[in-house]
């Protein structure tokens, strides 16, 4: 009677890959962050050079909005954003969005192209793991005055559903 022998050379290629994905990785997953939450501290440089951190908003209603330039759905909901941002940032609403991915040369571009008042910043690999490792764009925080997040949106919303949420919060 023959017996099967699993081959040693792929089981130990599987080790090998997850023992490096786990060292590169830093060895921890991002935590999930939602509702509740603490909203995480970040300093990114926007479109003009200037850093902006979340610290410098304390007080305020913050919207984080999560995108990428090559993401349709991302740039179809921006013109309802700088809507609401231009319509209660004299309520104490602050905006800004984070930008995964991208080399500033072609966001500067694109944040002249898509002509949007709230800040653009470059997002970094650290911003993206503390707020949970975005997956899906575009992904975007509600945070209240007190710097709690309020609600996670994943996906694209029109200004009414936004609102729906922002609005209590003001």
């Amino acid at each position: 009677m023959k017996v099967w022998k699993m081959p040693q050379q792929p089981l130990l290629a599987v080790i090998a890959s997850l023992v490096m994905i786990f060292c590169l990785t830093g060895g921890s997953p991002a935590a999930e962050i939602g509702k509740g939450a603490q909203a995480p501290e970040f300093a990114l440089v926007d479109t003009t050079g200037k850093t902006i951190s979340l610290s410098q908003m304390q007080g305020k209603v913050v919207v984080v909005n999560f995108f990428t330039i090559w993401c349709q759905p991302c740039r179809a909901e921006m013109p309802e954003l700088n809507a609401i941002y231009n319509e209660n940032k004299d309520k104490g609403l602050q905006m800004v969005g984070v930008c995964l991915n991208v080399d500033p040369n072609q966001l500067r571009f694109f944040a002249k192209q898509m002509n949007l008042d709230y800040p653009i910043l470059v997002g970094t690999d650290k911003v993206n793991k503390d707020y949970g490792e975005i997956v899906g764009v575009p992904t975007t925080f509600v945070i209240n005055k007190q710097g709690k997040i309020v609600d996670k949106i994943v996906g694209a919303r029109t200004k009414a559903e936004f609102l729906q949420v922002i609005k209590p919060l003001l």
